[in-house]
Parts: structure tokens; sequence; C-alpha cells
């Protein structure tokens, strides 16, 4: 009978022989994973800074009144809310009202708000709605409104309602006060 003995050095040059394979097919599925990776963090990262607005992925509204800037407080949202629900029972109008941080990766307040719009009101929905958008730390507000109540609510109208109710209060800080007094104009014209 044989015996091979073999030395330290052998036995792990041996070891590393056997498990070769398994070593090399390891390395080959972790640089393939990696690459994936690179290219999934690569496209990821150029939507992030496209400036295609097709994939824009609106949030859903919180009711009536959306604060998404965190300007209002509970009290003063279910304020607005109510004066939105009283006018919206005695027609067929809805008014949303919306702040935003950001417009991106629009270019405006008012291009954001309109895309928003159709994102929230589909078809004959929007036909009927009015959308005060508003943004604090971009010093904005907008007023669009569906196809329907164009005739009722004119752009020069609008915009002697954001300058005359709103921007007033707005730059004293006060927006509740602004975005009740805007509402109660835009109400008043379009009944």
């Amino acid at each position: 009978m044989t015996i091979f003995a073999l030395s330290y050095n052998e036995k792990i040059l041996h070891f590393f022989m056997k498990i070769q394979p398994l070593f090399l097919s390891v390395i080959i599925v972790v640089l393939i994973g990696l690459n994936s990776c690179q290219e999934f963090t690569s496209t990821a990262l150029s939507l992030f800074a496209s400036t295609d607005t097709t994939m824009v992925v609106f949030p859903a509204p919180l009711g009536s009144v959306s604060d998404f800037e965190k300007i209002l407080t509970a009290e003063q949202i279910r304020s607005l809310d109510s004066i939105i629900i009283q006018h919206e029972r005695r027609t067929d109008n809805k008014i949303s009202i919306v702040s935003t941080r950001s417009v991106k990766p629009y270019q405006s307040l008012n291009e954001y708000g309109t895309n928003l719009l159709d994102s929230w009101e589909k078809g004959d929905d929007k036909k009927h709605s009015i959308l005060i958008s508003f943004s604090k730390r971009l010093d904005e507000v907008h007023i669009i409104t569906g196809s329907s109540l164009k005739r009722r609510l004119s752009d020069k109208e609008i915009k002697r309602i954001i300058k005359k109710s709103m921007q007033p209060e707005f730059e004293k800080d006060d927006y509740y006060s602004g975005l009740k007094k805007g509402l109660q104009k835009i109400i008043a014209e379009v009944n």
C-alpha cells in the first residue's frame, strides 16, 4: 500500500484547483451583476435628469386641497375644503387647490399645473375643473380652468383675481387668506 503524503502547500494548491471552476463561476456572476446594476443605475439617473415629461408620475390628490408644501394648518385646509364642497354640491364644477415645492421636470408652475390637472381629471370631468396651483418656495400662483369654464372665467379675469385678491395676501405670507379670497372670487365668477 502506497501512502502519498502531501505537504501543506500542496494541500492548499490541490484545494484551490478543486474549487477553481466554482470560484471563477462566482466571479463571473458577480461581474455580470455589477454590470447590470451599473446599467440600471445609469438608466435610472438619466430618467431622473431627463426633461421628458411623458414619464412623470403625479402624487394622488389628498382631497380638494392638496397642500404638498405643508403651508396651511389642518383647520385652514378644512375651511377651504368646506367652501369647495358647498360649491361642488350646487354645480358640476370641480375645484382643486395644490401647493408644491418643485415643478421638475417642467419649466413653469403653469405647465406643471396643467399636466397635473390632466392627470387628476380625465375626459369630461376635466372640462368642468379648476386648479389653483401655488408655491411659496417658487413665489408663484396660477389658476387653470377646464375648457367649459373658460367662457365664464377668462384669462383676463384670472389675472385680475390673482393680482387683486391673492398676491397681496401671499406677499404678507398669509396664504390661507389669499386662497380663500381667490376661491370666493372664482366661485362668484363661475356661478
